[in-house]
């Protein structure tokens, strides 16, 4: 009997056992020809909206659910690099220092482009019932300090019909590592020498003393805006509507006052992407583009491109869901970005993403 019960023990233990073996090899999903279900991404809140009018139709669509914690280009890219998780966002291409910290890490890296738009100067001042016009050089010196007041002659000069009252400026910055303070202080270092100087094209610039108030996120500087009059900050442009902010036209280098859309985004990538990108850190990266200051009469200044930032090598598993991911974004996901106030990527753009996301490599 006491043997009986023995090998009965035993029998039972190698069951459990062998369940748990095929229930560890099913929560790995079969081996390297299946893929996860989730995947986990953060960092530019500029692509923000995009990205969470995506998740429904992606996940009707291919299964794929998306955790995205939008805490700023910066954090996106950092957290990519040390792998906690599976992409990272960004407005700015990584810089030589990030790429090369990122390459120690896990080798070569890939920006997919996902999505264009335009960064807005959103304003808070009473009594200015329609957009009022800017230019370059006035948004550097408001931002270098130098134009303090709202009815300064030079932002008179531009807008001769409003009425502009004797109130102080309050420029609101973001307080992170950011790619929409990259795309503006790149498009203010394009526009103004003594900018390009004193502050220059940056992720996280050091402001002029004294000048203005740093926020955390795209949603951080538009309720600052919002809440103190007299303030003026850089958003992407769906930000600015979703808090009921005005927001100006910019001069661009036609001469043309240009409001952000979707169409004036378009007319900036129009010619920018034919241009061989030379500057760093354009010219260290395939598919990244500078596109502001743009040419042609209908291009808006302030524009850039969104980033899904990964590693070339993959495992397998994440790999295949990021390949299916990505695909869905540059295709079908196009057709949100119009409604949000994004541009979609041009056609040419698109069919070198499909190539670029064939040489993404999965590790058994």
């Amino acid at each position: 009997m006491k043997r009986q019960i023995i090998v009965r023990s035993a029998l039972g233990i190698a069951v459990a056992i062998s369940a748990g073996v095929l229930m560890l090899s099913g929560c790995n999903s079969g081996g390297s020809d299946q893929k996860v279900t989730r995947l986990s991404g953060g960092g530019a809140t500029f692509v923000q909206p995009l990205i969470d009018e995506w998740k429904q139709p992606l996940h009707q669509a291919t299964g794929i659910e998306l955790d995205y914690q939008a805490k700023g280009s910066g954090n996106g890219l950092q957290q990519m690099t040390k792998k906690t998780i599976d992409f990272g966002c960004s407005d700015a291409p990584m810089k030589k220092a990030q790429l090369e910290e990122a390459i120690k890490e896990g080798g070569e890296v890939i920006h997919i482009p996902l999505t264009m738009g335009p960064v807005v100067p959103a304003y808070n001042v009473p009594g200015i019932d329609k957009p009022l016009v800017f230019s370059g050089p006035v948004l550097a010196d408001i931002y270098l300090g130098k134009i303090k007041k709202w009815n300064d002659e030079a932002i008179r000069k531009l807008n001769q019909d409003a009425r502009l009252p004797d109130m102080n400026i309050l420029a609101v910055y973001r307080a992170e590592a950011s790619g929409t303070t990259n795309i503006f202080t790149e498009y203010l270092s394009k526009v103004s020498p003594e900018f390009k100087f004193r502050v220059g094209a940056s992720t996280q610039p050091k402001w002029p003393s004294g000048v203005g108030t740093g926020e955390r996120e795209n949603s951080g500087v538009a309720a600052a805006v919002k809440s103190n009059a007299g303030a003026i900050g850089y958003v992407e442009v769906r930000h600015a509507k979703k808090n009921g902010l005005q927001y100006g036209a910019v001069i661009n280098k036609a001469g043309k006052p240009v409001l952000g859309s979707s169409e004036t985004v378009t007319a900036a990538a129009a010619s920018a992407l034919q241009e061989k990108q030379t500057a760093e850190p354009y010219s260290l990266h395939e598919l990244t583009y500078s596109i502001t200051d743009a040419s042609g009469e209908n291009a808006y200044p302030i524009s850039g491109l969104s980033y899904c930032v990964i590693y070339k090598k993959q495992p397998a598993q994440v790999g295949k869901t990021l390949k299916e991911f990505l695909d869905w974004a540059i295709h079908a996901g196009q057709t949100f970005a119009v409604g949000l106030d994004y541009a979609p990527l041009p056609k040419e753009l698109v069919k070198q993403i499909e190539a670029k996301l064939q040489q993404i490599e999965l590790i058994p």
